[in-house]
């Protein structure tokens, strides 16, 4: 042992100890971080509200931990930690989780659950039966053609099948031979399909009409047995392609066919819609002996203009040379390794050559240099049979006889991923990496599929979600979470990040029970559903629990409950969920929930006024009734104050008068709710002066227009636009700001506020704020600012109609902006509203398929309306929020 002098030993000493008593102080300052959050999850469940720069959402707690322990905590961990806190505040928990390490293999699995796999997420493997199939058969070949978006299985028996984008069977065919397929391909330029059995060709036009599982052609004899096949592709010829061929004798053959051997240019009657033989020496063929060994895997590389073939023998292991080698006898570009190759493929970007085979090493190769590898990549414990690269992420995907795949870096030559395939005791046969869709798929008796764990998508499809219609979006900013409903009632949770579903929900309501609305609490912890048939649920955001139930009632008539919206109130009382719901009928209604209670109850409903304004009022007075209640509710029971006796109006049944969009706004000062109907009234109900004010009123609403459509007038949606103080006085100091050239850490990007009202901007105007939003104003309760009332500016009020109009008005009724979209096609309705936390920018999407995004509202006249096109119809718009929001 070496001799270490005195000071140095004292000084490692110190150091030792420095280090330990740092890592103490940040153990004791991560325990207080913990108590402050769980007791911060603890009250908001009892109810008890937290100011809002006060709370501890997940990018604070990240930050802190990071403050604490340095930037290599990594944020899956610490996301799980944070989760799983949230989740239960009282579970016993250990500073090593923040770290990755558990004290059970089980919380180790669900933690890791996400990122089991840093390439591919093999827990989200999915899997596609071959329908048709016969018994014991299995997937001998997948190619994939990226041009067209469609993927070709062919079985070992016969069955050849093409799916669509969304892996669903489009076409198939059976090929009746007495031997089996080994290969296929597609022909580019005939817009056919080209499969091998052990001693024919078969051309298959997967197009055709009617009966096309007899419509192609087989091309005998050949000389020897057919192991694989590929296509050249040759962008410079038309109605020809070559195919080229390799056989257990160790011969390549290349067969040239054209359009009119197949009498693809006669007209459609003349063509026969039946299955015919072809004689293989009428086609240009020429072929040549290049190995001593079957031919396992053909392939074309249009990269270096030349094709490849690997075989079984050592000597000639890879054959790399053009297409002109095959008619002379030159000598070819010959690579060597023990025991052969079984598969290979190039990468581009790289420019090396990857084989493998039965000695279980794979190689790396230039493609001019044949006398040694540039390379080698040793792990896998049995012959290698698949290889195929990724060439977005430069990996490599290796797979073995015994169904283990490894990713490999191709860059830096190290290991990524090892995972197995355990289903099912049938081998894989054929392995193909998608691009377009970031997919590993695998063929054996079925087609598994392996996503990448983040997913790229570079086609211009929009990503499936469900397979019926979306019907509700939510966004769970604590969490950083969506929710989507489907038509089909099934409700989904998704990582934003990932894009990974966290849970889904059958039949939440009840079998064949249409869930019709949705919203999540400002906690994040619950949510709530509503369905056609009146029932309204509560559950648990982190796990999808039932915890509440509104049942149906037993005179209730079909449909005539049909829950259209759900907004989530303030609880005036701990232990309590109070939620706002809008039926189908029009009827408003607040329904309560408590701790100890599963049953939800009806306490409190809006009365209707419509017959008081059908005379001509505007305004109608509420009297307050006294009643004893049992529960703390937001608003007083009410009735409108009717002077001398209301007429009985007949009702028109072509006249829709019932509430079809609702919107609260209640902070200090102002209890509002705003009302639209179908018949295009909106109305302001003041819970502090009581009151209802008749916001406007179309002409003749309540007569019937025989040239109109009845839906003319509706009001689709409605939203409060309130800044708080603070934002006002937020956006005021960014102004000053701006205005005098101060420069601040946002960059370029950086948001202009103005130091007037959002009434005043209507005059001076205002820029461009690209501030993320918080959650729909809808749903705004913001608690007591320390400044006063006076120092927030009054609420708007913007309404989406169905004509195309998008209009702001005052609480006073006075229209304040009247705007119709500027597009190329006619005005179409307007379907959705939605703003960010103070009110600057406003989003609104119709049914044509536009968003329109609307900046520091209300809007002046030289403000510009942004157009974005999208694919399908928008039914609803949300902000994803910002770290500052």
């Amino acid at each position: 042992m070496s001799y270490v002098p005195a000071d140095i030993r004292e000084k490692r000493r110190r150091s030792a100890a420095l280090r330990t008593s740092n890592f103490e102080a940040a153990l004791n300052g991560f325990e207080k971080l913990i108590e402050h959050v769980a007791a911060q999850k603890k009250d908001e469940r009892a109810g008890v509200f937290t100011q809002k720069e006060d709370v501890i959402d997940y990018n604070k707690f990240y930050a802190a931990v990071q403050d604490l322990f340095g930037p290599e905590v990594k944020n899956q961990d610490v996301k799980c930690f944070y989760r799983k806190l949230c989740s239960n505040p009282d579970v016993p928990v250990d500073w090593c989780e923040i770290f990755g390490y558990f004290s059970s293999e089980e919380d180790s699995l669900i933690s890791h659950m996400d990122e089991e796999n840093l390439v591919f997420l093999v827990s989200s493997k999915q899997q596609v039966a071959i329908s048709g199939s016969r018994r014991r058969d299995v997937i001998k070949c997948i190619v994939k053609i990226p041009r067209l978006d469609l993927l070709i299985a062919a079985s070992q028996k016969g069955l050849i099948t093409v799916f669509n984008s969304q892996m669903k069977a489009q076409t198939s065919t059976n090929v009746t031979d007495t031997s089996w397929i080994t290969g296929c391909d597609f022909l580019s330029q005939l817009k056919r399909i080209v499969a091998t059995t052990e001693r024919t060709i078969v051309v298959w036009d997967y197009k055709a009409q009617g009966n096309s599982q007899e419509n192609y052609f087989v091309i005998k004899p050949v000389d020897h047995c057919l192991l694989c096949v590929c296509v050249v592709s040759q962008p410079h010829q038309f109605w020809r392609d070559d195919i080229l061929l390799g056989d257990d004798g160790g011969f390549v053959s290349k067969f040239t066919v054209n359009s009119d051997d197949f009498g693809l240019k006669q007209a459609k009657s003349k063509r026969k819609s039946q299955t015919q033989v072809l004689d293989s020496k009428n086609f240009k063929s020429v072929k040549r002996k290049l190995h001593n060994d079957w031919v396992m895997k053909i392939r074309y590389i249009p990269t270096l203009n030349c094709f490849g073939s690997c075989s079984l023998d050592s000597v000639h292991s890879l054959v790399l040379e053009s297409l002109a080698r095959l008619e002379d006898n030159l000598p070819v570009r010959e690579f060597s390794m023990p025991r052969g190759a079984n598969s290979f493929c190039y990468c581009i970007k790289a420019n090396v050559i990857v084989t493998g085979g039965d000695d279980k090493v794979l190689r790396l190769w230039h493609p001019s240099i044949s006398t040694k590898p540039v390379g080698k990549l040793v792990g896998h414990m049995f012959s290698i049979i698949e290889i195929v690269s990724n060439e977005k992420d430069q990996h490599v995907v290796s797979l073995s006889s015994a169904k283990v795949f490894r990713v490999w870096d191709i860059q830096t030559l190290s290991l990524l991923q090892v995972f197995h395939d355990s289903q099912g005791d049938m081998q894989i046969y054929s392995m193909i990496f998608d691009s377009n869709h970031g997919m590993l798929i695998t063929g054996s008796n079925v087609i598994n599929m392996y996503p990448l764990t983040r997913i790229i998508q570079d086609t211009k499809q929009v990503p499936h979600t469900h397979e019926r219609e979306i019907t509700v979006v939510l966004y769970n900013r604590y969490f950083h979470h969506v929710l989507t409903i489907c038509s089909e009632s099934i409700i989904k949770v998704w990582e934003l990040e990932t894009g990974i579903q966290i849970y889904q929900i059958l039949n939440p309501h009840g079998f064949n029970v249409e869930l019709t609305s949705a919203a999540i609490d400002e906690s994040g912890f619950l949510f709530a559903t509503g369905a056609c048939n009146g029932t309204v649920k509560v559950w648990d955001f982190d796990c999808g629990q039932e915890l509440k139930v509104l049942p149906e009632g037993k005179d209730w008539k079909d449909g005539e409950h049909w829950v259209r919206r759900l907004m989530f109130m303030k609880p005036q009382e701990k232990q309590q969920h109070l939620i706002l719901t809008l039926e189908r009928n029009g009827k408003v209604k607040l329904i309560q929930g408590k701790e100890d209670s599963i049953s939800l109850v009806v306490v409190w409903e809006l009365p209707d006024v419509m017959p008081a304004l059908q005379d001509g009022n505007h305004i109608v007075r509420l009297e307050v009734l006294t009643k004893d209640r049992s529960v703390a509710v937001p608003f007083p029971d009410v009735k409108p104050v009717v002077k001398g006796s209301v007429p009985q109006h007949v009702t028109n049944p072509a006249i829709s008068m019932e509430v079809n969009c609702i919107d609260l706004l209640q902070v200090e000062g102002y209890n509002l709710i705003a009302t639209g109907t179908l018949n295009g009234v909106i109305l302001l109900w003041n819970f502090v002066t009581s009151t209802v004010n008749e916001v406007y009123r179309p002409e003749d609403c309540f007569t019937v227009h025989p040239d109109l459509d009845s839906k003319h007038f509706r009001i689709n949606d409605i939203l409060f636009l309130f800044r708080t103080p603070k934002c006002a006085r937020r956006s005021s100091q960014e102004s000053m700001c701006s205005s005098s050239q101060c420069e601040s850490g946002k960059g370029p990007q950086s948001s202009k506020g103005s130091k007037q009202s959002i009434h005043d901007s209507e005059v001076k105007g205002e820029q461009l704020d690209d501030t993320a939003g918080e959650q729909r104003a809808g749903s705004k309760k913001y608690p007591s600012e320390a400044a006063k009332v006076a120092d927030a500016q009054p609420p708007l009020l913007a309404t989406a109609h169905e004509d195309g109009h998008l209009r702001l008005w005052t609480i006073e009724g006075n229209l304040v902006k009247d705007m119709l979209p500027f597009t190329k096609q006619w005005a179409t309705s307007l379907t959705s509203l939605y703003t960010d936390s103070c009110a600057r920018t406003l989003l609104t999407a119709n049914v044509g398929h536009f968003f329109l995004v609307l900046n520091n509202v209300p809007l002046s006249g030289s403000t510009t309306v942004c157009l974005s096109s999208l694919l399908l119809k928008a039914i609803l718009v949300v902000f994803k929020f910002g770290k500052n929001e």
